[in-house]
């Protein structure tokens, strides 16, 4: 595990505890098996039917909230997270839950433990591409563990959202929207927060056409896209409104 990856597992070790406690508040993981258009959009659920009996990947998988309703939708899941503590937390739920789910503490960049052509989807996507310093072998390992024919889907925080400075009543760009980074945070362990902490944390600013030219990269063709969401939280700190929240790229791994 390189040094970027390594720095921000140890925030997410930390943060886990905060996380859940924000989810348990929520509840939507408690309801995302029986209901997953709580968390997956409508550009998504196309995508995902005829699930039963398929194997799917998640990578990323943090707070599990796609992992279970995958689970849901009747697909038998593989949860990866580079997190020990978010897997740990994921399993005790799903046990109250009683899916019947595995569970891989890996990073994306190294799923050697995976066999190869072996998942008829893998998802991923959330807030995951911004803590991975190589993004290219990223999506080439999402790619190998597919099987041909097998979809690949890609549901990230918009890149378009990432340029801007924390200024409540205006737009101000903080960063070059070409610049990919890494940029270099110190914070303390609840991720939302934003105090300035002990915990250093590497983030990288992946264009539009990164996201693209990398799932490409990984052997998929892009069958669909597309833009969507509104909501602008208050740990955006920047008035979002009218752009883009979340960015879909669906491939599907070629054959051969």
């Amino acid at each position: 595990m390189n040094p970027f990856h390594r720095a921000n597992q140890k925030r997410w070790e930390a943060t886990a505890r905060n996380w859940k406690a924000m989810h348990d508040r929520r509840g939507t993981w408690k309801l995302c098996a029986q209901s997953p258009e709580l968390v997956f959009v409508p550009e998504e659920m196309k995508h995902l039917q005829g699930l039963s009996g398929k194997r799917a990947a998640v990578l990323g998988s943090g707070d599990n909230l796609a992992a279970f309703a995958l689970a849901g939708l009747g697909a038998r899941v593989t949860s990866v997270d580079i997190s020990r503590n978010q897997l740990e937390i994921a399993r005790e739920r799903a046990g109250e839950l009683q899916l019947d789910m595995e569970f891989l503490q890996a990073d994306v960049t190294d799923l050697s433990a995976l066999a190869d052509a072996t998942f008829d989807l893998v998802y991923t996507g959330g807030h995951v591409a911004v803590w991975v310093s190589d993004l290219d072998r990223y999506y080439r390992e999402a790619g190998r563990i597919l099987k041909p024919g097998g979809l690949f889907l890609v549901n990230e925080y918009h890149p378009f959202r990432r340029i801007w400075k924390m200024e409540v009543d205006h737009l101000e760009v903080a960063y070059d929207y070409y610049d990919r980074g890494p940029f270099v945070f110190k914070h303390d362990e609840d991720v939302l927060d934003r105090k300035r902490g002990d915990y250093t944390q590497y983030e990288f600013h992946w264009r539009v056409t990164d996201l693209i030219n990398a799932m490409l990269s990984a052997g998929c063709n892009l069958i669909d896209s597309a833009e969507f969401g509104e909501h602008v939280g208050d740990w955006e700190g920047a008035p979002l409104e009218g752009l883009p929240e979340y960015l879909l790229l669906v491939g599907r791994k070629r054959n051969g």
